[in-house]
């Protein structure tokens, strides 16, 4: 079974790269971007080379593209995959407008792997 691959986008380097290592851990393909306009070419190039993307990790404030913008554009362009946002800027307001605009679930930073690892299950398993 090949594995399944997800999209981590953030312009933190050290967040990328401990998502990265939990996500390899638990045997996931990771790929990543700095901000939501890389984001969409590495879904786009993914795609073409048959290894789509399966899920999106994002955070929310990020340069030249933000989390909500990328999540709009992907409304846009009918690219249907699920969404985790990632964010140190946590609120029920945010939550709520996030929900609204196509993101599937939600996590407030910092990271707990098994609660990270618990909601990608989850997703990958709604997706099928």
């Amino acid at each position: 079974m090949d594995k399944k691959h997800i999209l981590v986008v953030d312009d933190e380097q050290n967040m990328q790269n401990t998502l990265e290592f939990i996500l390899e851990a638990a045997n996931y393909k990771v790929t990543k971007a700095g901000n939501g306009r890389k984001a969409l070419q590495k879904i786009l190039e993914a795609k073409n080379c048959g290894s789509p993307v399966d899920l999106i990790i994002t955070d929310i404030m990020m340069p030249d593209m933000s989390g909500l913008e990328l999540i709009d554009e992907l409304n846009r362009q009918n690219i249907n995959l699920p969404i985790l946002v990632i964010t140190g800027y946590g609120n029920n307001k945010l939550r709520d407008k996030l929900l609204s605009r196509g993101c599937n679930e939600y996590l407030d930073k910092p990271i707990d792997d098994e609660k990270l690892l618990k909601k990608i299950n989850i997703l990958l398993e709604r997706k099928k």
